[in-house]
């Protein structure tokens, strides 16, 4: 891409992002000044923030003092990536790049220790176990990397946010459940979006029973949605499986990992098995995230 020798540039390059029914449009715009530096400025029109990786391939009469490769994050409404500063004034410039975008914040030391509710209502007597997905069977279930949670019960119970956060993407309108464990795109679900760059999925929900939509906060122990009901008598079952961006030297990728499960009886970690637990809506753990405004709105309620 070329920038003409005038004294104010606009450039407007439209990057599309997809994961899965959720579509981010992201308008990356590269602003120059009169002294011939660049600003490149995201416009997000989603309701979370996304991480974007750009990668300079050539640059003429221009230099970014950041590196040829970097992060960025573009947060929702307007947000100045990275300016690119102007050799020679009287020279024409001249820019070259590839972009990709990460849906949430990529945060390099993200919290696998914070608390998190079992997403039933308060009450419910419930087991949980491990999701195995199927796999090769000389491989042990000890070496296979983590997936989610199973949660079930005997109870017709609704669905509850297990953290606050911003709803970020959901699918509600399939009128059957997967008949395998770890076919998560084959069910009704809700995501959720956390302040600390993660995201938990709650998956095998009733067909359009959502009662929160996409952009909405919610609170732990909100009821979101209806759990889907079972047939020939068996039992009642969620899916809860949080997930983040990891760097590696393959760059981000995005891994699911084991979190701390707040219960009436224990705190357990969300990769063990367990039986005759009893699900609680601790008032600490509900409010431990919330800011003055969201407290003041709930202690009136």
């Amino acid at each position: 891409m070329s920038i003409l020798q005038s004294s104010k540039f606009t450039a407007i390059l439209l990057v599309l992002f997809s994961a899965g029914l959720l579509q981010a449009q992201v308008q990356i715009v590269a602003d120059q000044d009169v002294e011939k530096n660049l600003t490149l400025i995201a416009y997000n029109t989603s309701e979370i923030p996304y991480t974007i990786q750009i990668e300079f391939v050539s640059l003429e009469n221009l230099k970014s003092l950041e590196g040829d490769l970097i992060f960025k994050v573009a947060r929702p409404g307007k947000t100045n990536l990275v300016t690119l500063q102007s050799i020679y004034i009287n020279e024409k410039t001249s820019f070259n790049y590839r972009t990709q975008l990460f849906k949430g914040e990529y945060l390099p030391n993200g919290d696998s220790e914070f608390p998190y509710l079992v997403p039933f209502e308060k009450g419910v007597t419930f087991g949980m176990r491990r999701i195995i997905p199927k796999a090769n069977p000389a491989i042990s279930v000890e070496n296979l990397p983590y997936t989610g949670v199973l949660f079930f019960t005997d109870s017709p119970t609704q669905i509850c946010a297990p953290r606050k956060g911003i709803v970020s993407e959901m699918r509600m309108d399939l009128p059957t459940n997967s008949q395998e464990i770890a076919d998560f795109e084959s069910e009704n679900f809700i995501e959720i979006y956390h302040q600390d760059g993660t995201f938990s999925r709650l998956s095998g929900l009733q067909e359009n029973s959502a009662k929160v939509s996409i952009g909405e906060m919610v609170i732990p122990g909100q009821i979101i949605a209806e759990l889907f009901n079972p047939t020939n008598g068996s039992e009642y079952q969620i899916k809860m499986i949080q997930s983040r961006w990891d760097f590696n030297e393959n760059g981000l990728q995005w891994i699911n990992f084991p979190v701390k499960l707040e219960t009436a009886n224990a705190q357990l970690k969300s990769d063990e098995t367990a039986d005759d637990l009893t699900s609680t809506h601790s008032e600490e753990l509900i409010i431990k995230e919330m800011d003055k405004k969201e407290l003041k709105k709930y202690k009136k309620n």
